[in-house]
């Protein structure tokens, strides 16, 4: 359909109004965040009390913006939380927020919980009592159960009690510690609890006790443990459901735990070494750790030759030995005289952590035995400590014995000779008669995927092929007369109203996006505000986290950003850094700046990876682990971090990136807000480029001063504020960045980790984390559970962009083929219904217009170019293609600004005014520019494909200026 004239005018009038409009309102907006903030400050530096008015509503808004945090920080006079509660009664807040616990809408709810909360007065924590068990969505009764703990009433224990009935895990996790929180309150209770035998109910005293050490909670739980087999066999007679029986056995088994951390003594009687359930037996060899006696120390040993429990007897055979080193002779003595070699190995491995004990021992009258374990140790591949300590030994005596070990067993194993010939030193290898082993980087084959090459060919035919088809059915009736200059003027010209109708969809398609990323953000912004930083950070609220930072050549950064992830504001995590076989001196630089040391660390082997060389730790910082792996690229990399983690979740990052200090914190804090599972989660990411970078902090937020890496600032805004915030809001996120992401550990390992060549799937892919979340999403809809996949708006990440043409093209490369790598491999779930918006919205949208739709862009690129050569582009086409390329892609850019600008107001006004110039002139070839790129990405997968790939690096420190 051809448009007038005029009604063309009136599109470019109207849309150039509009975007004169958005800019002026980023202005405006700058203005207003700049003001609040300066209001903020302002309530942090005064008393509440000195300029409360009484008028309702200003009490109202200062009641959650100024007292709620005030409060947490400031413990108030007794005479002034008095006139606090006389002001809310005057004012009527409380009958006039508890109305809004009856309100349809969950926001309402919430920050009327809030409040209520901060106010604290009785009939406020009447208000609450009343509306928690009526709540139905879990995420708003747990705002309520917060609001009465912070309240810290004991008469609101009953209700907090009853919440708990019917209720998933996730919201009795947190609430039980809560109720915890009332101690000595709670013990009133207990007698009447004990009696009752609903599971919520035996679970909450099982927490309690896990806290709270009584003769009333020891009866208790070892009433469960005594009867768990008899309950679990009626249970399963009766036909039970399955979840019912193992949400049972969790109960138990949490009663075990307890019973062997607090109450060893009883927990280690031969009836429990000798239970008839494994996990039960476990927890029980684990308790002989906590008592240092010949005794338990002897039961340790007869365990060793149980498969189901030998692993936890060496673990408590090791500690023991830890805590009293006069049982190193005793584990002696027991490995002289064992003849069984696996009972044998296992007591060696007992000792491993007293190596250089036996080392300083070769020269006694002891060394005999000694050089058995020692030797038996590096056999195991126990050699880390070892070789550190020969590496800076000065005993010749000593050094003669350890090198006659060495010549012993090299030849045994081709592993530990390969350890002993690339760690120890040139004098030390001569004399062991052993070369010196090069840490080769084998060259990785990647192999073309023939099958995936043919369905591009044929994607690229269609493609090319459908145009002409249109047009042949179009215009049949004059194929054979009209002259074929004239038929190939017909079809460019038709080829251009094409190409604006495309730009248009594609556009209209991202302004709904940003509709509802408005929409989201909005929520969130509320649901953040709601989050008090006390609330975060009480037990069990969040979940512990394992953050993972692959690094490869990344020397110039990797300390500013080891420092920066060490200074997170977060209750539970652990900093992984994996060293993925860098040619640099990113391993040295680490193991020098944080004096590590390489040590032996027992983990499972939860995935298969490229082998790990070794691990590195310092007790000074125990946050801190460094990985060295051979190189096998990031997804990899990402694995092996996997592999040593401990916590429920883990955050993978790039380790040329900076986290702000609360960025874990909103990011994780999604979790809160669902009630149902959230396997992933991410976060903005923006450029650093152009920043102030001081000790792993953002000293000064600036924009890049390379007016590519400002380019990529826009585009970095559109996608994540506009894009994925509006795909997290109708629940069909795909895309979370590589540079900062949330996942739950469990799940992430029932699909087998990331995509690599060494996993289930073997198969290597660039697009690990957009391939992941697909992965999960699969797995999630297969087993039918309900889940979202979260995206927080103000939890930002920084990480260094490119700044030269030919370092962002070869990025802008790898991110297409990691694209249609994964549509391919995942071409199951395109438009199939089984697999929800998933299947049916999000990757239809990724194909058509993200992997097909830049071949459709350079055709109608080339077909404008054309018509101008030939002098057939008429002003009316021109414009249409002015609005639809142009207009559209100005307004979808100024309006990703705002609602970026609403989180990161760190920006001055001058860097505003430059990005907004930016976000216009981006549209003027940049954008046509980067469409080309992902056109040649697209021919290159033909040819044979490439890893990971590096990227210069100029260093956080570089912009210090």
């Amino acid at each position: 359909m051809k448009l007038d004239s005029e009604t063309i005018l009136i599109l470019v009038i109207l849309l150039a109004f509009f975007d004169l409009m958005l800019i002026l309102r980023l202005i405006i907006n700058k203005a207003k965040v700049n003001a609040h903030n300066e209001k903020c400050e302002c309530v942090k530096r005064k008393y509440i009390w000195d300029w409360a008015d009484k008028s309702e509503e200003k009490i109202e808004d200062r009641t959650l913006q100024g007292i709620g945090p005030l409060k947490q920080v400031v413990q108030l006079p007794e005479e002034s939380r008095e006139s606090f509660a006389d002001i809310y009664d005057e004012a009527m807040l409380v009958n006039k927020t508890r109305q809004g616990l009856q309100s349809p809408f969950r926001l309402k709810r919430i920050r009327s919980a809030v409040k209520l909360g901060i106010i604290g007065t009785r009939p406020a924590k009447e208000a609450l009592e009343e509306a928690l068990n009526k709540e139905k969505q879990l995420p708003v009764r747990l705002y309520i159960a917060n609001a009465l703990a912070d309240i810290g009433d004991a008469t609101s224990l009953p209700f907090l009690v009853e919440s708990l009935l019917g209720t998933k895990r996730w919201y009795r996790h947190k609430v039980n510690m809560l109720i915890a929180d009332f101690a000595g309150k709670l013990q009133d209770y207990l007698p009447g609890l004990m009696e009752r035998e609903e599971i919520e109910i035996r679970e909450l005293i099982v927490d309690f006790a896990s806290l709270f050490v009584s003769q009333e909670t020891k009866k208790y739980i070892f009433q469960l443990i005594d009867g768990f087999t008899e309950k679990r066999q009626q249970m399963v007679l009766a036909n039970s459901p399955e979840e019912v029986i193992k949400e049972y056995e969790q109960l138990i088994y949490e009663a075990a735990e307890v019973a062997a951390n607090f109450y060893f003594n009883d927990f280690t009687a031969d009836k429990y070494l000798v239970y008839p359930h494994d996990a039960i037996r476990n927890y029980a060899v684990g308790a002989l750790a906590k008592i240092n006696s010949k005794e338990s120390f002897a039961k340790l040993k007869l365990l060793l030759a149980d498969e189901a429990v030998a692993k936890n007897a060496l673990h408590a055979m090791s500690e023991i030995i830890s805590n009293d080193a006069a049982y190193i002779y005793v584990a002696m003595d027991y490995f002289a005289n064992e003849k069984d070699s696996k009972i044998k190995e296992r007591l060696a491995e007992a000792l491993s952590g007293k190596i250089e004990y036996f080392i300083m021992r070769l020269s006694t009258a002891e060394g005999k035995k000694s050089a058995e374990i020692i030797k038996q140790l590096v056999l195991l591949g126990k050699t880390s400590e070892l070789i550190g300590f020969m590496n800076k030994n000065k005993d010749l005596d000593i050094e003669n014995e350890l090198v006659a070990i060495i010549k012993s067993t090299v030849g045994k194993d081709e592993s530990i000779e390969k350890e002993f010939c690339m760690y120890l030193n040139e004098r030390l290898l001569k004399k062991a008669q052993l070369l010196r082993c090069a840490i080769l980087l084998a060259p990785k084959e990647h192999k073309k995927d023939v099958n995936m090459v043919r369905v591009l060919y044929s994607i690229l035919i269609i493609t090319i092929a459908i145009f002409p088809l249109i047009y042949l059915a179009r215009h049949f009736s004059i194929i054979s007369v009209w002259p074929f200059v004239a038929q190939a003027k017909t079809y460019i010209m038709d080829f251009n109203y094409y190409i604006a109708f495309y730009s248009a969809l594609i556009n209209i398609i991202y302004l709904v996006l940003l509709l509802f990323s408005r929409i989201n953000v909005s929520q969130r912004e509320k649901l953040w505000s709601y989050k008090s930083t006390p609330m975060l950070f009480k037990k069990r609220m969040l979940p512990g986290v394992s953050i993972i930072a692959p690094a490869y050549n990344e020397e110039p950064v990797i300390i500013e950003s080891a420092n920066s992830l060490l200074n997170l504001k977060y209750p539970d995590y652990e900093l992984i850094i994996v060293n993925d076989g860098s040619k640099d001196n990113t391993l040295n630089a680490l193991i020098s700046y944080f004096d590590l040391k390489r040590a032996d660390y027992l983990y499972e082997k939860k995935l298969q990876t490229q082998p790990i060389r070794g691990i590195y730790l310092n007790p000074s910082f125990p946050k801190l682990i460094v990985v060295d792996k051979e190189n096998g690229g990031k997804a990899d990399s990402l694995n092996a971090g996997i592999v040593i983690s401990q916590k429920e979740y883990f955050c993978c990052i790039d380790s040329d990136s900076l986290l702000e200090d609360d960025a874990l914190l909103k990011l994780a804090s999604l979790t809160l807000d669902e009630g149902i599972e959230t396997p992933a989660m991410g976060g903005n990411v923006f450029p650093i480029n152009g920043c102030k970078v001081q000790r792993g902090y953002i000293a000064e937020m600036k924009i890049p001063d390379n007016p590519l890496a400002r380019f990529q600032t826009v585009e970095y805004m559109r996608a994540f504020m506009a894009g994925r915030m509006g795909w997290a809001y109708l629940n069909s996120l795909l895309i979370i960045s590589g540079a900062f992401g949330l996942f739950r550990t469990n799940r992430v390992i029932d699909v087998g980790g990331y995509l690599t060549s060494t996993e289930r799937y073997k198969k290597d892919t660039v697009g690990e984390d957009m391939e992941l979340v697909v992965r999960i999403c699969r797995l999630m809809r297969e087993k039918g559970k309900r889940y979202r996949i979260g995206y927080s708006y103000n939890a930002n990440c920084w990480t260094e962009v490119p700044e030269t043409w030919h370092m962002l093209k070869k990025q802008r490369y790898r991110w297409h083929r990691g694209l249609i790598e994964i549509l391919h491999f995942h071409r199951k779930t395109i438009l199939n219904p089984c697999y929800g918006r998933m299947g049916m919205v999000s990757m239809p949208y990724f194909f058509i217009f993200e992997m097909v739709g830049p071949l459709v862009e350079i055709q109608g690129y080339l077909s404008v170019l054309a018509a101008f050569l030939l002098g057939i582009l008429n002003w009316q086409i021109a414009l249409i293609l002015f609005v639809t390329c142009i207009m559209l892609g100005v307004l979808v850019s100024v309006s990703s600004l705002i609602i970026a600008e609403k989180n990161n107001d760190g920006y001055s006004y001058h860097d505003i005014l430059k990005l907004v110039g930016y976000a216009v002139i981006e549209n003027f070839g940049i954008r046509q520019i980067f469409s080309f790129w992902r056109v040649v990405g697209y021919f290159k997968m033909f040819a044979k494909p490439q890893g990971w790939g590096t990227q210069a690096r100029k260093g956080f420190t570089n912009n210090n200026k």
